[in-house]
């Protein structure tokens, strides 16, 4: 049986890959355990990282059979741009809001365990990694998940 939350990461791929984003190749949509360009060259670039956050259990939600969990994905855009403060920037707030709107609905189709999620926007640009030489944008998804009880 595949773990739910490896259901959500793939369903979330998948979606992001189904939005034909400008210049990002559906290879260059990567599911990875931190979001990290530690590895990339120049040909990777640009790319989206989605990656798992944090698990919470409420045990004050659910019902007498369920139990609720939240499940945190981060999806980080990612490009090498040199510092440039104006190259790019329509394509990456064009993404980074295609991205947002996406994931504003209540449910994750194909995860059937998701009952409600919500998006949590984060930095428009990391400048850390702006810094460092490249774009990062980052949004949190959180999706809620009614399991039942073992």
């Amino acid at each position: 049986m595949t773990a739910i939350l490896e259901n959500i990461l793939t369903t979330i791929q998948a979606e992001i890959q189904n939005l034909n984003l400008t210049e990002i190749a559906n290879e260059h949509v990567h599911i990875q355990k931190l979001p990290s360009t530690r590895n990339f060259t120049s040909a990777d670039f640009p790319a989206i990282l989605i990656s798992p956050g944090n698990l919470k259990h409420n045990p004050a939600e659910g019902t007498n059979l369920r139990d609720q969990i939240e499940y945190q994905i981060g999806i980080y855009i990612v490009d090498a741009d040199n510092q440039n403060q104006t190259i790019n920037r329509g394509k990456y707030l064009s993404w980074y809001e295609t991205i947002l709107k996406q994931f504003r609905t209540p449910r994750l189709s194909g995860v059937g365990t998701i009952v409600n999620s919500y998006v949590a926007p984060g930095l428009v640009v990391d400048p850390a990694w702006f810094e460092a030489g490249e774009f990062h944008a980052g949004v949190s998804l959180w999706f809620i998940s009614w399991e039942t009880r073992s």
